[in-house]
């Protein structure tokens, strides 16, 4: 199992702290254009409720995090010059800038002033184009003090080798170390980079060496492995580029990027990162806090009743693996008698071990609510794949083509596969199959359709066990 890397944490704490960024200077622009037209310019002019541009600063700032999202301006931009940077957010804001317009034009309830919208868009280009260069000089000011950088492998010595291991040689600037290479056969070091070990030894290599990225450049008579490289990149949930040469080998979703100047392709993107994923868990904060809230009065009838059922703890804390092979613990109402459970096993029927009162709690999924601890805890999300014990992880690990690629995502109180019918003691290649579907078509709404077929199935759950009592 891996664990999260300083460098993924590193990359996610600079992609929040570039939203932060967007979000304050978004916001500022309107206020500072509203005080330069009417309090400064405009002294004689009724000045207008600022709570008016304040609305249309919150509409601004939404809808420039959009369009930033969707141009890209959350991924990872390491090697982006500052031309760039400031192109993308002036583009944004823009397009930004565009709507407004056109919705003040159709607005009728209040007349808003087009010479601020003027203002705004020069303020705005200004503040968020130096918010951004602000960030990233940070963000590479950290990276050159070798914060966050992200250990490279290179794999194989195809043609082009020698001109990729020279493009991440000595980048610390933009967050790469060159950690070495492995070659197809032992034929002797080249020079360019440190000689690690062959193609066979290439998995121990990554987990000793702690590789966060591989660059693949076979030589074409050893093609036939690029499907175990990307294996196990997915197994270990470490970031794949190949190099372009290799495009025909490539089946599946890939992306053109630029790296350290050296263009790849990144074999498979994932969509819950950045600004979706940031998305994601936004809305995971504002469901849980008003569930947990408005679920307090459930929570205590259930704690009385497992008190009066058996004696022993309220909940049941269990080890689970969570994103990137984080250990953490889950949250559940008991439903079996104290210091009932002796090890690793799938749930059975008439569980003589279940009490009473969990067994009903167990039918109706109603012992899984108290996950939204974890969910506001951040280990969780309300959806996402089961999250399994570190017992069943190791073991499916190794006999199961694909599964650690389940731990590139939080684990969900539901998911896809649970909403449609494999629940429990069912086959873990079939709902692999369902998790890796929703890990590569995830939407917001898609999770807003999980969470409502999930609902459903429980109120009718709740029903059969209270016809069958």
């Amino acid at each position: 199992m891996r664990r999260s890397s300083p460098a993924n944490v590193f990359q996610g704490a600079m992609l929040a702290l570039r939203a932060v960024a967007d979000v304050a200077c978004s916001v500022a622009t309107f206020i500072i254009a509203y005080q330069i037209r009417f309090a400064e310019i405009s002294k004689e002019t009724e000045i207008p409720p600022q709570e008016n541009y304040i609305a249309l600063a919150i509409l601004f700032t939404v809808l420039n995090i959009y369009f930033m999202a969707v141009s890209g301006m959350y991924r990872p931009m390491r090697g982006a010059s500052r031309i760039d940077i400031v192109f993308g957010a002036i583009r944004a804001s823009s397009i930004s800038l565009v709507i407004l317009l056109a919705l003040s034009f159709f607005y009728r309830d209040f007349s808003y002033s087009r010479l601020t919208i003027g203002y705004a868009a020069i303020i705005g280009y200004i503040l968020l184009s130096s918010g951004r260069i602000v960030v990233v000089s940070f963000e590479r000011a950290l990276l050159r003090r070798g914060k966050g950088q992200k250990r490279v492998l290179l794999i194989g010595t195809g043609r082009n080798f020698e001109r990729i291991a020279e493009k991440f040689t000595g980048r610390a600037d933009l967050g790469y170390k060159l950690v070495g290479y492995v070659e197809e056969e032992k034929a002797g070091a080249l020079g360019s980079a440190p000689l690690l070990g062959s193609l066979d030894e290439m998995e121990e290599i990554i987990v000793t060496h702690g590789i966060d990225m591989v660059v693949v450049s076979l030589e074409s008579g050893y093609h036939d492995r690029m499907k175990d490289i990307v294996d196990l990149c997915d197994k270990r949930a470490i970031e794949c580029l190949i190099d372009p040469d290799m495009v025909e080998l490539l089946v599946g979703p890939r992306f053109f990027e630029e790296v350290c100047g050296s263009p790849l392709i990144r074999v498979k993107g994932l969509r819950i990162r950045g600004f979706n994923a940031a998305v994601k868990r936004a809305v995971d904060i504002a469901i849980s806090i008003p569930a947990l809230i408005a679920l307090s009065p459930f929570f205590f009838l259930v704690a009385v009743l497992i008190r009066m059922d058996s004696p022993g703890p309220i909940f049941y804390m269990q080890k689970r693996v969570g994103m990137d092979g984080r250990v953490f613990w889950m949250f559940k109402f008991r439903t079996m008698k104290a210091e009932a459970e002796s090890g690793p096993g799938w749930s059975k029927e008439e569980d003589p071990r279940v009490t009473r009162l969990g067994d009903m709690l167990r039918k109706s999924s109603l012992d899984e609510v108290p996950q939204l601890i974890n969910v506001l805890k951040g280990e969780m999300s309300l959806v996402g794949p089961r999250p399994e014990r570190p017992f069943y992880v190791e073991k499916f690990e190794k006999g199961i083509p694909r599964y650690m690629e389940r731990h590139k995502v939080k684990s969900g109180m539901s998911g896809w596969a649970q909403v449609n019918g494999l629940r429990g003691d069912t086959s873990i290649s079939e709902r692999l199959q369902y998790d890796l579907y929703y890990i590569e078509n995830w939407s917001i709404w898609f999770d807003f359709k999980i969470v409502i077929l999930t609902i459903f199935d429980i109120i009718a759950t709740v029903k059969n066990v209270a016809l069958k009592k």
